[in-house]
């Protein structure tokens, strides 16, 4: 038979573990996204690197925008997405700045590298285009995917920050 005092440090130690797990869980997705938009980034500067450098590429990249712009409406998608995101950025933020006495540091600094993310992705859209840069969509389509990426990460650790708050 086991006593009380011997099932009660057993759902402790139980429950101390599915609290493990889930930070182990946490962080790994944390590191999973930090590589994918690690992996957009460099692959935005690689394929920009070979189309220049590459004819094959080239022809290749020029053959794909023709085939995007046939088959998608893009000068509708670049302005949807543009929107998406910046809207979603606006609200990050303002929710994070309703946490703000909550956050530390590290919170902080993914916002600015939200924000500078977003700018990076709307300047380059509204700016450049398929006549000044060859692999334009495709730059385009990976900071896209990085900014929302940091979008993601950054709202979940602002939700995450109020949790911590509310639990202790």
């Amino acid at each position: 038979m086991i006593s009380a005092a011997d099932f009660a440090a057993l759902i402790f130690h139980e429950k101390q573990n599915k609290l493990n797990e889930d930070d182990n869980m946490k962080k790994l997705g944390y590191v999973l996204m930090v590589l994918l938009e690690a992996a957009a980034l460099a692959g935005a500067y690689i394929i920009n690197y070979f189309t220049n450098k590459k004819m094959g590429m080239a022809r290749w990249v020029i053959y794909k925008n023709q085939g995007w712009e046939r088959d998608y409406p893009m000068d509708t998608l670049k302005m949807a997405v543009m929107a998406v995101l910046i809207l979603l950025t606006i609200l990050v933020f303002l929710f994070f700045l309703k946490r703000k006495r909550e956050a530390g540091k590290l919170l902080i600094s993914m916002n600015v590298v939200m924000i500078l993310l977003t700018l990076l992705y709307v300047s380059y859209t509204v700016i450049s285009s398929r006549e000044t840069m060859r692999a334009y969509y495709f730059l385009s389509l990976l900071f896209g995917i990085a900014a929302a990426v940091q979008i993601l990460k950054t709202g979940a650790a602002v939700l995450m920050c109020g949790k911590k708050s509310d639990d202790k």
